[in-house]
Parts: C-alpha cells; structure tokens; sequence
C-alpha cells in the first residue's frame, strides 16, 4: 500500500474558525455563534494534541449546530485522515495488548472523503479541500483519483507549492509501488475452463477440486448432478455456491483485457437491450395477460437465469398452425416471481406487455433468440372525433364487461371457475387498445384465433370482435 508522504501530513493543519465580531451580521444568532466557535476551539486543540477522537466528537457537535461549514467539514476531514492514518501503522503488538474499540481505519476514511468532498462541490474556490480529499482516497487505495483530485486542485491554484510536491510525491511512490509487483503471470490452461476453453469467468471450485466458470456448470448441472470432469456427484446448489474471490482477482489482475471481453460478452447474454429477444415457445399469450410457467427443460432453465439477469423479460411465441413454423410475432412477458425449486426447475408468473414481429431468429445453446421490432395498434390522433368515438366504444364495452362478469359470478360454481374476473383490473378508457386485450382475455379462444387477435392493429374491430365473441360464450355457457 501507499502511505500518504510527510508533505501530505504535514499539510493536515486545523483551521482556526473564525470569532463573533461586533460588527458582522450573521446568519444565526450570537449566542449561538459563540457555542459553535467554542466547540471549534475545543476540536482545534484536541487535534493539535493529537486526541483525534475528541476532536472529531467536538466538530461533530459544531456541525449539528452550523451544517455545512467549510472550516469545519475541512477540520474533521483532517482529524479523520490521522486518525486513520493512526490506525493502520499500529503495530500488532499494540493491537493485542492494547485493543481498540471503534470504527476501522477504511471508515474513517470514507467518512473523511466524504466530508471533503462536501466542502469540494461547496467551497471549491481552495486548494485545502482537494488535498483533504486526495489524502483520503490515499488510505483508500484509490492512486488514480487521488491524482485527479490534486490535478484538479491546481486548476484552481496552479502556483500552489503544496500541491505540486504532494502530486510529485504521489507519483513517485504509485511507480516504486508499481515496480514492486510481481510479474504479471503467462497466461496458461490453469486459467482456463475446461467447459467452454475459455479464461475462466467468475471461477467456481467444486468440492472435488475442479473448477468452471460459474454458468458453465450451471448449464452443465442442468443435465445432471455429476461433476463434468470426474462425474463425482456433487451435492450443491450452483445458483447460491460461492465464486473463489482469490482466483477471481488473480484473473482480473493479470488479464485485465480478455476478462473485459469475458465480462461484455457474459452481459450480453443476459438481454438487457430491447432489439435482442430470448424466446419462450409454447403459447400464444396477450398483452394484460398472466400465466404460470413450470420451466424444466434444461434449455429454458439456462435462459430464465440469463433472463433473471438482465431485465426479466423474454418472448412467448406459440407454433403457427398455418406454417407448421414459429409465429412471425409474439408478446413480451415480465417475469413478475421467479421461484427456484430444489430440483433446478423455475416456478414463474408472468405478465404480457408489449407486441413484437420476429424479423429473423436463431438457436443460441438450445433455445431460439430473435432480432424483433416492436408494433401497437394504428394510433388516432388525440382530440379527433374518431379518437373520441373509439373511447366511447371502449367506455361501452367496459359496461357489457362488467355486465358479463357480475353474470359469471353468479352463474358459474367454485369447481368449474377457472379464472378470477376482476372489476378492479379493467384499463381505463384512455388507453383503448391495452383495454381492448383485456376484454380479449376474458374469453377462451383457440391459439389460431388469439394469434389473429395479436397480429390485428385495428383497436376498434379487435373490441367489436371481443364483444361477438363475448356474446357467444355468455349464450352458449362457455365462460373461462
């Protein structure tokens, strides 16, 4: 690690705050003033005599008094800086037989970090604060935005004499340390994991010694239970097992180019963009509409954890009768809960949203991915008659709804209800066309129907079909 010089400590002085003059008009009352000033003065000499912890306890109760003080923030970012500074060169022999009760030497440079930084964004006219924040991010191990912090304090006083011999002082130990190190290691088939032949990527060592990038052996132990390499059966829940965080460093220190490369293409495949979708094909599903999924193929369960990664969406498709093929569009579903089951399966519920078109898919380990664009109904504009007449057709067809559900409730027994109607669900009649698949899914339709019902763009004829087909089922009983 490295130290803070002699230059920088020398430079962590207290300021003296300044005393009630008879002639000042001040923000805060006079008897007030004194008591903060009388505080500060107990902190200066408290400092000064090197009772760090005093001193922080008396600026802190001057701050409470008179928040955001420059002089004062300055100050106890000071007397944190030594007293970490403190901490971290004691001996263990003073450690053992003289142990310590309080905070550690990192938090009492984080809190002086952020009391410089404060005093930075407010009072950045000094080069005093970007030094304070320069020496904590020192004790933080944090070289490279220690030097921003000083490069930014000469921007404001380029003649300062402390600054430009801390700066040079920072840059001569960063380089000596840098010298230090050991070599970077050659990069060998230690590194490399046997299920992909790639630098591993988040390393995980099972109980008989190999290791696997950690989604490697999840997509593995999809299969079965068995270590890849030994076939050793392995008693463990690859979700929650831990990375080794020693191996995980030494790659990322020593490859720091291809880990980049391992880690964009891993969050490439989780599908946080809205061009790429992973696909679910089974059903024809509904924008307002909910469904639970049991996912048990091991190539669904290697996408619903990418998913679970990313931004919890994916594609349901179902098979086009008409083709034989996948639909060429679909609906996004958001996984609302994600249940794990001991045996590997997910439990979901999930809910429809928006519209795609499949312009063209591939395979991508087992399931199908496609590039899409999105689509909605043809848009009215807003204050025409034809935007009027439709909200007053879906204000309508909100009241046969409710008509038809109070219906169903009373006709339809606890054995045979299959769906819970509710009132409270129904969109409101500024958005017609989420309204209009709403009504849709109050009626069971074949997949060939539903599929039509998603590829209309016409929000009118999709709640007049609605409403025949509405009719129909509350003739002929057939209520879902």
């Amino acid at each position: 690690m490295v130290t803070p010089s002699a230059s920088f400590s020398a430079a962590l002085v207290v300021e003296d705050f300044p005393p009630l003059e008879s002639d000042d008009t001040m923000e805060m009352p006079p008897d007030k003033y004194r008591e903060v000033f009388d505080l500060a003065q107990c902190g200066a000499r408290a400092f000064r005599e090197g009772r760090f912890d005093e001193a922080i306890s008396f600026y802190s109760k001057a701050h409470n008094l008179r928040s955001g003080d420059p002089i004062i923030l300055s100050n106890r970012s000071s007397a944190f800086c030594l007293i970490s500074q403190v901490l971290r060169e004691r001996s263990a022999a003073d450690s053992e037989y003289q142990p310590l009760n309080g905070l550690d030497p990192t938090t009492h440079a984080e809190l002086a970090l952020k009391d410089a930084e404060k005093v930075v964004t407010t009072h950045g006219n000094s080069p005093r604060p970007y030094l304070l924040k320069a020496y904590a991010l020192i004790l933080l191990e944090r070289y490279q935005e220690a030097r921003e912090s000083l490069l930014s304090g000469l921007q404001v006083d380029p003649p300062s004499h402390i600054l430009q011999t801390c700066l040079g002082d920072l840059d001569r130990n960063t380089n000596a340390a840098a010298r230090a190190r050991c070599p970077r290691l050659d990069r060998t088939d230690d590194f490399e994991c046997t299920l992909c032949f790639k630098l591993l990527f988040e390393p995980v060592t099972t109980p008989c010694g190999h290791t696997f990038c950690r989604s490697c052996l999840h997509q593995s132990m999809d299969h079965g239970n068995k270590c890849p390499m030994c076939r050793t059966v392995l008693f463990i829940g690859p979700r929650t097992y831990p990375i080794s965080v020693t191996l995980s460093n030494i790659i990322q220190k020593n490859f720091t180019e291809e880990y980049a490369e391992r880690r964009s293409e891993h969050e490439n495949m989780t599908y946080a963009g809205i061009d790429l979708m992973p696909l679910f094909v089974m059903d024809v599903v509904l924008p307002c509409q909910k469904m639970a999924l049991n996912i048990f193929e091991p190539r669904y369960r290697l996408m619903v954890r990418r998913i679970m990664e990313g931004n919890r969406r994916m594609g349901m498709v179902a098979i086009d009768s008409a083709t034989g093929t996948v639909a060429d569009c679909g609906c996004e579903v958001e996984i609302l809960e994600c249940e794990p089951l001991p045996d590997g399966r997910f439990y979901l519920e999930v809910e429809g949203s928006r519209r795609f078109r499949i312009l063209r898919s591939w395979d991508e380990d087992g399931y199908r991915v496609a590039e899409i664009e999105w689509f909605q109904d043809f848009s009215l504009p807003e204050g025409s008659q034809e935007r009027r007449d439709l909200i007053e057709r879906a204000n309508e067809a909100s009241e046969l709804a409710r008509t038809y559900i109070r219906r169903a409730r009373e006709t339809i027994t606890p054995v045979r209800r299959t769906r819970h109607f509710d009132l409270e669900s129904i969109p409101g009649p500024q958005d017609p066309e989420k309204f209009s698949f709403w009504l849709v899914n109050l009626i069971n339709l074949r997949p060939s129907d539903k599929l039509d019902l998603l590829r209309l763009c016409d929000t009118r004829e999709r709640i007049s079909r609605s409403l025949r087909l509405l009719g129909n089922a509350e003739q002929g009983c057939r209520v879902q």
